[in-house]
């Protein structure tokens, strides 16, 4: 039952893996070919980056002239949360476009080198926690988009009834685009963070079988040779867990190199949409209380519903990176739960030399070096978004009241 449940997890992570790598490549974000029977797996393929490039200069070229064309005529409305959301997205993507272009020898190189489904073969996935993961991508994948899409269209009716619904596709594209680099960092994080909770509770149950070897009790059951035998065997196998920690240690921060900067910038983004986003709602509300007009009651849901998408992809993030550092966080405490007075010497140097490698890698994910992603950047957004908040509310109130 347990190897047919794990060969199901792994089929699982496997097709969601390959359905970003398609998605990615059809969109011309990877000029890398996929060899599965070759050492390199992912290889540099100068056909994929001319489509590449293609795709880089007909988005930029469709989309820069749209901007031209609403600033010539001066329908460019920075007040509105949509319209910034999608002016920011589209620079985030043509951004990504240029870099993923620049580092295309490095994804393949980086790509190739990543033993993923190799350690993932010696880990045992808990199913609810990895459904629960793997449901919790799909919703930041597919259910935002349509959900901004419900949005588009329902301002599509509003301002512009005489366009077709395609125009709702057209602005949504480079929400997707922008996106899809992060999200597939997000889907990777996932599964690491299942296979770091799975190696905890491998862990874990080590510590509780050393824990019992040494009891007085125990210790009057079991002669010495059978104890030295099995602490052998049990270092052996917290040897290759500390393996299995490093390999993930390490190509978990190798795999967020290329995506930093998307990373970055897409923060960026969603600060500013948060931001524009209350301003908006402050606009409509102190325009009907100040001035008199009518509550614009479509504007300021269309607005929330951008609001609360970014709001909700920073949540998605900061706690997904939290619970990265939780688990590592947990294996340190296993690693200093273990009893270690009656055990052999051989088990007391592999535990102080895989506590030794917990405590000198200290895994941060922290973009670029600029900061670290954590629980704290909830609080520093909002303090950040307050900040702007109130100075734009001042300066509308100080222009309101003067005109009067």
């Amino acid at each position: 039952m347990n190897l047919n449940s794990d060969k199901t997890h792994r089929s699982m992570v496997k097709m969601l893996t390959i359905t970003l790598v398609f998605f990615m490549t059809v969109f011309g974000l990877l000029a890398n070919s996929y060899h599965p029977r070759s050492r390199q797996r992912f290889q540099f393929n100068k056909f994929y980056l001319a489509y590449a490039m293609l795709w880089t200069i007909a988005f930029s070229t469709v989309y820069g002239r749209q901007i031209y064309k609403e600033y010539s005529q001066g329908q460019i409305n920075l007040k509105d949360a949509t319209t910034l959301y999608s002016y920011m997205n589209i620079t985030v993507a043509v951004i990504n476009y240029v870099t993923q272009m620049m580092i295309s020898h490095h994804v393949a190189k980086m790509m190739s080198r990543v033993p993923f489904f190799q350690t993932l073969k010696t880990l045992r996935l808990d199913s609810r926690s990895l459904y629960t993961s793997v449901s919790l991508a799909l919703i930041k994948t597919m259910a935002f988009p349509l959900t901004l899409e419900v949005a588009f269209f329902l301002q599509q009716r509003r301002t512009h009834p005489e366009i077709s619904l395609i125009w709702t596709l057209y602005r949504l594209f480079p929400l997707v685009i922008s996106n899809l680099l992060n999200n597939c960092y997000f889907g990777a994080m996932v599964v690491v963070k299942e296979m770091l909770k799975a190696l905890n509770r491998q862990l874990e149950a080590q510590q509780q079988e050393v824990n019992l070897l040494q009891r007085e009790d125990q210790l009057k059951l079991t002669t010495a040779y059978y104890r030295m035998q099995r602490f052998c065997s049990l270092a052996d196998e917290l040897d290759k867990l500390a393996s299995r920690y490093k390999v993930i240690y390490f190509h978990a921060g190798k795999y967020l190199t290329p995506m930093a900067l998307s990373m970055i910038l897409s923060l960026i983004c969603h600060l500013l949409g948060i931001t524009v986003g209350f301003y908006s709602i402050y606009y409509s509300i102190a325009d009907a209380l100040i001035a008199g007009k009518a509550f614009d009651g479509l504007g300021t849901l269309i607005n929330s519903v951008f609001l609360t998408i970014s709001l909700s992809e920073i949540t998605m993030l900061t706690h997904l990176c939290n619970n990265l550092l939780v688990a590592t966080k947990r294996s340190v405490l296993l690693l200093q739960e273990i009893d270690l007075r009656h055990a052999d010497c051989r088990y007391r140097q592999s535990v102080h030399a895989f506590t030794l490698l917990v405590a000198v890698t200290k895994f941060k994910i922290k973009p670029l070096g600029l900061y670290e992603l954590d629980m704290q950047l909830i609080s520093n957004v909002f303090s950040a978004v307050a900040s702007f908040v109130l100075i734009l509310v001042q300066a509308d109130l100080s222009q309101r009241f003067r005109m009067h």
